[in-house]
């Protein structure tokens, strides 16, 4: 079936509100249910998104909110070279975007008085209280085996049995989880019956029988008791004279009425069909007095004579004029959407109107960025699509030329290519199976040096080794941190992993805890985190690490005697991560220090994180955990992790815009805080659910919330300030 040739009933459905996204569900066709059908064309849901056509640029949203929750879908006549339907460039599912395909507005209109046609149960008495739960604009009513119908869903009418007509009956399952039954009746075309071939006979003479009729009169050609010649012989009649419309003096006002006072014709029945008109564009007759007296002055002198006979007239000003029509206008509430159209419709007008409308004395720091940065996209959108006509033009010659240029080398590159890549392959995992074999050589001597160091030879051990540069000497006990191999993982893979681990540890958490978690890992190198439950929150940790595939360089320090030693960190390797206990603060080069919640409170007033002021990451009350296994998956590089964070989508000055005012209500920030508060907004606006907001809101609720001074008078001078970030001003009032 192809439902790029017919009518289809669709589902209409806004599912971004925010940002008025809607998209069609293709339900049923003159032919039957094509749900299954319309997943197989457009998958992932079977939808497709609407965007604007040209011409409906202002209006598309306002015009779509009033289709309902039900639409018709037509694209019939319309040339198959149009493409109303194209590949949704957009189309990203992790992002929440799973519509691969596009639908142009123009084919989107509300429900017709044809072809479709809801059958609700019920007794034909019931019309009004049906018309309120009926669909389409005229339905039906079944009692019993009898259908009544049709009726109009705006006027409903006590309904007559319908006429008999062939449709066929379809159940339908809708996506608002109604079973219905839709009862579709392919529309009518009217056809022209051709004439029959003139037979020549004598024309009989006219007789009181064979007088002629006049037009309006029912002819009655189809006598049984005729045979076919009888019959050519009465329809060769003379048409009366009052036949002649060109003989009669009618008013205009005579042909209005008569169809009322006519009887209705018989014979093939005319049914109206569906027809766009084009709203003619008003003239402009400001232009058109301007111009006629260019026209005059450039012809004639200014001094020239009035010619003869000219009138004299009073000559109104069109902007008064204008405004007074306008105001009328504006009072009806239906011509207002008319009016708006014609206004942006005029050269220049928009352009005009804009500006003046865009600023806003009101508007909020983030607000204000948030606009610049929309105008910025708009501009680079519009100059990307006349990049994009202009490579259109030429696309069909460049693809000839690179198909004929570059086939038979491409051949060649890929064969040779393939064969180094078989040869790369087997060389990485030969190197792979060396490097882990030297790794495994490598830990049992350094377990054995340990057992040296602290049993027979502690003294002249430790300095043969720092002699041999081996291992330095460590005093207590050796908590080693071992990093291994590593693989670059995509960043989907990245936050796909972190909420599994969520997910496998029995938590809830949002999308946006993944990204910020993976940010603050790859970016800062201390972290703290808070929970009224300490004990899952350690956990929670050590399962991110053994998911990520750090086991070797993850360890968990609970004792002062514990010392971190990182071992040497091989090519493209795991990152070293310490989760600590331990109140006192001791700094470790090349090792991201986690901090638990028992001892974050306390860092937050020691003068180390005075000086640093690294992010406190806060957890909601953590049910019990369990601990998870190390997971089969290859583990992540420290590689992987900084291309996670290496976006640059916002500038340093349009973080201290919208953070102004916020930054004067609390300590100077330190310059390593400030550029990690950068790089991880910058890391997570591309990637969160809510873009530059959700980030800022991040970003305040790690660094500045838990820099303030908790005092009565801070925290009512900042609630007014954190209004459009949630998260940040739930944890001030917490």
């Amino acid at each position: 079936m192809n439902l790029e040739r017919e009518l289809v009933f669709c589902f209409i459905e806004e599912d971004n509100i925010q940002r008025a996204y809607f998209r069609v569900r293709p339900l049923l066709t003159i032919s039957g249910d094509v749900q299954e059908e319309a997943r197989r064309l457009w998958p992932d849901d079977g939808c497709l998104r609407i965007v604007p056509d040209r011409n409906e640029q202002h209006t598309f949203k306002d015009r779509m909110r009033t289709l309902g929750g039900y639409c018709m879908m037509n694209l019939q006549g319309i040339p198959a070279d149009a493409n109303k339907i194209r590949t949704n460039k957009n189309y990203k599912p992790d992002k929440g975007e799973t519509n691969q395909f596009i639908l142009y507005s123009d084919t989107v209109h509300a429900l017709p008085e044809h072809t479709f046609f809801e059958v609700l149960e019920g007794s034909p008495a019931e019309y009004a209280a049906l018309a309120e739960k009926a669909l389409t604009p005229l339905f039906y009513i079944r009692e019993n085996d009898t259908i009544y119908g049709p009726v109009r869903k705006a006027e409903p009418a006590q309904p007559a049995t319908a006429e008999e007509t062939a449709g066929v009956l379809y159940p339908l399952a809708c996506p608002d989880g109604a079973e219905r039954v839709m009862l579709c009746i392919e529309q009518p075309v009217p056809v022209k019956p051709a004439a029959p071939a003139p037979v020549p006979a004598p024309a009989p003479t006219p007789t009181p029988q064979d007088e002629a009729l006049p037009i309006g009169k029912p002819l009655q050609i189809l006598d049984k008791g005729k045979d076919f010649e009888e019959t050519l012989h009465s329809l060769d009649q003379p048409l009366s004279k009052s036949a002649n419309l060109l003989h009669q003096e009618s008013k205009l006002e005579d042909a209005i009425a008569a169809p009322a006072e006519s009887k209705p014709l018989s014979g093939t029945p005319l049914y109206r069909a569906p027809m766009r008109t084009a709203v003619p564009q008003p003239k402009n007759k400001l232009q058109e007095v301007v111009s006629a007296q260019w026209r005059v002055a450039r012809n004639e002198p200014h001094t020239a004579p009035l010619p003869a006979g000219a009138t004299m007239r009073q000559v109104e000003n069109p902007v008064e004029v204008a405004c007074t029509s306008m105001q009328a206008a504006w009072q009806v509430p239906e011509a207002q959407t008319q009016l708006i159209d014609f206004l942006l419709s005029l050269d220049g007008m928009r352009a005009k109107l804009e500006p003046r409308m865009s600023e806003s004395p009101d508007d909020t720091p983030l607000q204000k960025t948030l606009k610049s940065r929309l105008d910025d996209m708009e501009a680079e959108r519009l100059a990307a699509l006349l990049q994009l006509d202009k490579a259109k033009a030429d696309l069909d010659a460049y693809r000839r030329s690179i198909i004929e240029g570059m086939s038979a080398k491409s051949k060649e590159d890929v064969t040779r290519l393939e064969a180094l890549k078989a040869e790369h392959e087997a060389a990485i995992a030969a190197l792979r199976k060396q490097q882990n074999a030297l790794i495994a050589q490598r830990d049992e001597l350094t377990r054995r040096v340990d057992e040296l160091q602290h049993t027979e030879l502690p003294a002249a051990l430790a300095k043969a080794m720092a002699d041999a540069q081996i291992a330095a000497p460590v005093a207590g006990t050796p908590l080693h941190l071992r990093p291994i191999g590593g693989e670059s993982i995509a960043t989907t893979e990245l936050i796909r992993r972190v909420m599994d681990t969520f997910a496998a540890s029995g938590l809830n958490l949002h999308r946006n805890h993944a990204v910020a978690a993976l940010a603050t890992l790859t970016i800062c190198p201390r972290i703290g985190v808070t929970s009224v439950t300490p004990a899952a929150a350690a956990t929670l940790v050590s399962n991110l690490a053994l998911r990520l595939g750090w086991a070797s360089s993850f360890a968990h320090q609970v004792t002062p005697e514990q010392k971190p030693v990182l071992d040497s960190r091989p090519a493209n390797g795991t990152p070293a991560i310490l989760l600590t206990s331990l109140a006192a603060y001791a700094p470790l080069e090349n090792i991201t220090k986690v901090f638990t919640a028992r001892n974050v409170m306390n860092q937050t007033h020691s003068t180390a994180y005075e000086a640093s002021s690294w992010p406190i990451f806060p957890l909601p009350a953590l049910p019990f955990i369990p601990q998870l296994k190390a997971g089969v998956l290859a583990p992540v590089s420290a590689a992987a992790l900084k291309a996670f964070a290496s976006s640059a989508s916002v500038s340093m000055d349009e973080i201290l815009q919208i953070l102004e005012n916020v930054l004067k209500l609390i300590a100077p920030l330190s310059g390593s805080a400030l550029s990690e508060l950068h790089q991880f907004v910058s890391a997570c606006t591309p990637l969160m659910d809510g873009g530059l907001a959700a980030a800022m809101d991040w970003a305040i609720l790690l660094w500045i919330i838990p820099a303030m001074e908790r005092n009565t008078r801070t925290i009512a001078a900042m609630k007014p300030l954190l209004e459009e970030y949630p998260l940040s001003l739930a944890a001030l009032q917490a």
